[in-house]
């Protein structure tokens, strides 16, 4: 065994990667993912403690990378017409936000703060163009769950704007 194999080995053994990954594995994003392709994305990812009330982003700065909460709350607000933050959502552990910069980088249409410590993965836009290079496979499926999440998100939108919100699962959130 090459001294990269066992490096690896230990890599994929490792507890706490054991542990990221499951968590990984449950986000709507990576479930359809495999142990060894869960690893490999999480050898990309990077991660952050987030201190309550720190903020993650703004609303307007360049969007440049997805978030994953492994622990914590995260609360995402909008300014409306006068100024005010508007809460959006409050998402927690498991949850994602941001992922639309994965597909292009432009401004956040939201503020992300922590309500509570939160430990995030966060997955730059660079990054995943790369990895999508050397593992289609890999990516084409994150790629193709992303693109379902975000029509039933669109669904369900368009369903409130009219009136006629959507209720089957294929479109709850």
């Amino acid at each position: 065994m090459t001294l990269w194999n066992k490096i690896l080995n230990a890599f994929w053994r490792d507890p706490e990667i054991i542990r990221r990954r499951q968590t990984l594995g449950t986000n709507p994003v990576f479930n359809s993912l495999n142990p060894n392709q869960l690893t490999r994305v999480l050898a990309m990812l990077y991660h952050r403690r987030y201190h309550e009330g720190e903020t993650i982003f703004k609303e307007g700065d360049v969007g440049r990378a997805i978030f994953i909460i492994e622990s914590g709350k995260v609360l995402l607000c909008k300014k409306d017409k006068k100024g005010h933050e508007r809460p959006l959502a409050t998402l927690g552990p498991g949850d994602f936000f941001g992922e639309m910069a994965l597909l292009e980088e432009l401004p956040r249409s939201a503020t992300a703060v922590a309500t509570a410590p939160a430990d995030l993965f966060f997955l730059y836009k660079s990054s995943f163009d790369g990895f999508v290079v050397q593992r289609p496979d890999i990516g084409a499926t994150i790629l193709s769950a992303l693109a379902k999440l975000l029509s039933q998100r669109l669904r369900t939108l368009s369903g409130r704007l009219a009136g006629t919100e959507e209720t089957t699962a294929a479109t709850r959130d």
